[in-house]
């Protein structure tokens, strides 16, 4: 069992995993298994170069790399030189690159090559002090490997005090679904504090291995997988992208003990049509989060997965804020999104931040030294969700039982607000996952000049199924007033999904919008 220490440091994290267990392994990528030993030597190796290109405390670095070894690599030795961490999708296109160089103003930029595919690294060149590439060589780069060709003698280099409570480990850029991405600003304590609150709660050892199909420039990905893993000394199975084949088979073959992930992945991996010829006798335990889980589906991890499947509630401004207990009664974690952690404090508030009694849905609010110092160069935006006291209000809507017990509803912008009563799409959501047909759904809003807002089904089915609307409106009365029921229902074959798995209501909505608008002039 870990010792939890969140008055570490980012690298102080690592240091203390390698003087306890050098010779564990620490990651595995596919490509290469490294030892937490030498995964503390190349960091050294790293700091040196970074110094000597003339990163100081404060300047910004550009990650946009996969799931590859380098990039903890690079993540730990920014952080030893008191740099700040900017990773962000190597996906993206030019202009979703030049709107985050453009507000971060990274001095260093970390690249693979699909990033030359989708933008011109003569561009970037222009706009970066250094462009670094990462497993290919271009004229116009510097590559890693260079970088680590070094004696690694660091002992003349002083580095910089690091504040935990106020010293920016990394910046991560929200999906920019209402308006401009957000930088959102993350101290170190909040990522230490999230990383040991997980490895903690899941009782890890130095024997667990993890799995990590969950983008590292997702704070889902960073905190609750590797940075749980570091703190537990455990070791780190990196995917670059999610496969559930594979998935499932690296789970078997390395004898993966922690599996962690978004619902999608886990109802992908549980509807494969040879599910049951993988041997997952090896799972422990492990957590859902980033999005809503509904019961069924949690049933169905912990049943047939063998998961002691903890749920737990936090964002990318957050951090981790309440989790379930690894011994929980069944409807706690079934209902709720079990309580705060150690140092966050929670209240539900009305729409004036008033706080709400005890069972009242409200907005969650919560205040703990793991919150974000705020959205970069956006001071405004930062003012709209803080109070003086430093309560940071989420966003989203839930409600505190006696026992200090989280039910989230759902996002408070996603509130569909039908001639006057309140219609929580999470609910709504959590009764079509029920149905047998359903694989995957998804619940939104569109206008009406009488009532306002009217609910819209869009639903995804297993594989071979088929069914009507009117099918799926007479199964959702059954369980729900019939002003919830959704006036309309679309099938799809796939879902916009962000990086991490999680379902883009934002770019559904608008595609529902289109397709109604359509319909109506039909």
């Amino acid at each position: 069992m870990i010792v939890k220490d969140n008055k570490l440091s980012v690298s102080e994290l690592l240091t203390r995993a390698v003087e306890l267990k050098p010779d564990r392994e620490a990651l595995y990528d596919l490509q290469e298994r490294i030892t937490y030993k030498q995964l503390h030597e190349r960091v050294e190796k790293l700091v040196g170069k970074l110094i000597e290109l003339g990163v100081k405390k404060g300047d910004r670095v550009g990650v946009c790399l996969p799931n590859w070894n380098e990039t903890p690599i690079i993540f730990f030795a920014v952080a030893k030189v008191g740099g700040i961490v900017v990773p962000f999708n190597p996906n993206y296109r030019q202009n979703e690159i030049d709107y985050i160089i453009g507000n971060s103003k990274p001095k260093l930029l970390f690249v693979c090559e699909k990033v030359k595919k989708n933008v011109r690294l003569e561009k970037l060149a222009s706009s970066v002090e250094r462009i670094i590439s990462v497993r290919f060589e271009h004229e116009r780069t510097m590559s890693f490997n260079s970088l680590l060709i070094t004696n690694g003698n660091n002992t003349s280099i002083t580095l910089p005090e690091i504040d935990i409570d106020n010293d920016i480990f990394c910046i991560l850029y929200t999906s920019g679904t209402t308006g401009a991405p957000k930088g959102v600003m993350l101290p170190h304590r909040s990522i230490v504090q999230s990383g040991n609150t997980l490895a903690a709660s899941l009782r890890c050892t130095t024997d667990d291995v993890f799995i990590v199909p969950a983008p590292l420039f997702h704070i889902f990905g960073i905190a609750c997988n590797l940075m749980a893993s570091v703190a537990a000394q455990s070791k780190l199975i990196l995917q670059e992208k999610f496969q559930p084949e594979q998935t499932l088979q690296l789970i078997e073959e390395e004898k993966v003990t922690i599996h962690q992930g978004v619902p999608t992945m886990f109802v992908m991996e549980l509807n494969l049509p040879d599910f049951d010829q993988y041997n997952l006798s090896t799972l422990r335990t492990g957590m859902v989060g980033a999005a809503p889980c509904p019961p069924d589906t949690i049933r169905a991890i912990r049943e047939k997965m063998g998961l002691n499947l903890l749920i737990s509630f936090g964002i990318s401004e957050t951090g981790t804020v309440t989790i379930t207990d690894y011994d929980e009664e069944e409807i706690n974690y079934l209902e709720t999104v079990g309580k705060a952690i150690d140092g966050v404090k929670l209240k539900i508030v009305n729409e004036h931040r008033e706080m709400l009694p005890v069972g009242e849905v409200g907005e969650i609010a919560c205040k703990s030294l793991g919150t974000m110092k705020g959205y970069y160069k956006m001071e405004e935006q930062t003012k709209k969700v803080f109070d003086e006291d430093g309560w940071y209000y989420t966003g989203d809507l839930g409600s505190l039982d006696e026992k200090g017990y989280l039910r989230f509803v759902g996002r408070k912008k996603e509130m569909i607000i039908r001639g006057g009563y309140n219609i929580y799409p999470q609910e709504i959501e959590g009764v079509l996952a029920k149905h047998p047909k359903v694989l995957e759904c998804a619940v939104v809003s569109y206008p009406n000049e009488v009532l306002g807002e009217l609910v819209c089904a869009v639903i995804k089915l297993k594989k071979g199924e088929s069914c009507t609307p009117d099918e799926i409106k007479e199964y959702v009365k059954t369980f729900i007033a019939t002003y919830k029921v959704p006036s309309k229902v679309v099938f799809v074959e796939e879902f916009p999904v962000t990086a991490s798995g999680k379902i883009q209501k934002g770019k559904l909505k608008e595609k529902m919008l289109k397709l109604v608008h359509t319909s109506e002039k039909d």
